[in-house]
Formats: structure tokens, sequence, C-alpha cells
């Protein structure tokens, strides 16, 4: 099993960095490679679930993702049937702004050929796990209502 960990901080509050988390619409924006789809309701409700897949060189990935743990503003724990793979996703008051800890264990789902197993290493994996907190984090912070 493979293992990811990486923190950053995003400036603008837990309460913002959470709901825009949650926010369902802004996905494809800072996660272009995939699709997501059928949510069964809010991602807020232990039990939840939706369907997210993506295409690598002509070969269609598709899981089932199942809310398994929520602690609001705190904690967002998931785990996917594909490879499987169980994440959490941690949100903590720093300063002003949040620090976001996402730490993921998984594996290569198995009915894909050898060959893109062997392209998504897990450097691969890291590199575009870390490219879609970045985009995550500006995306956050961009949208952070102006002070009334």
């Amino acid at each position: 099993m493979q293992h990811f960990e990486d923190s950053l901080h995003i400036d603008a509050p837990v309460e913002h960095v959470w709901a825009f988390y949650l926010d369902t619409s802004h996905w494809s924006d800072w996660m272009p490679r995939a699709e997501y789809s059928d949510f069964s309701g809010p991602l807020d409700q232990v039990g939840a679930t939706y369907v997210g897949g993506m295409r690598i060189m002509g070969h269609e990935m598709k899981a089932t993702y199942r809310v398994v743990e929520i602690v609001p503003q705190r904690l967002y724990h998931e785990r996917s049937d594909m490879g499987p793979m169980d994440t959490f996703i941690r949100f903590e008051p720093e300063g002003d702004g949040t620090l976001v800890t996402v730490v993921s264990d998984y594996e290569m789902p198995a009915y894909l050929p050898k060959f893109i197993q062997d392209l998504m290493s897990k450097r691969w994996v890291e590199r575009q796990a870390r490219q879609m907190l970045e985009d995550f984090k500006a995306l956050a912070e961009a949208t952070v209502p102006a002070p009334v």
C-alpha cells in the first residue's frame, strides 16, 4: 500500500475552507482531470456517497467514495473502492488561516494494465495531489468574502 501526506496553509478562516471543500460545484475547478456524479446527499453527512472517474490513456478508472467520518470544520474522512483508498483531510485553525493536511493510503487498481500502473507511480500520484492542493488553496483564498 502507498502512503501520501501533505499539508499547506490557506489564508482563509477554517469555516470558509471547510465550506469551500464541501461545495462540489467547485471540484472541477481544482480537480480538472476527474468527473464526479451521483452524489447521494451533502458530503458533511456520514454515509454520503458519490462516484468519481477519470480516463488515463484510454482506460477508465471509476470508484465509489463513501464518507465514513465527519467532525465539522475539523475532519473529513472517506474511503473508496478503487485500489482501495482511505483518505483523511484535516482542517486546523492556524493564525488567521487554516492548515489543511491530507493523509491517504491507497493501492493502484489491479484491473489497470501494468504499464499504466507503472506510469502512475507514487511520485506521479504525489505530484498530481500536490497540484490539486495548490489549486484548491488558490481558489479557496480567492473566494473569501470581503469584510463588511
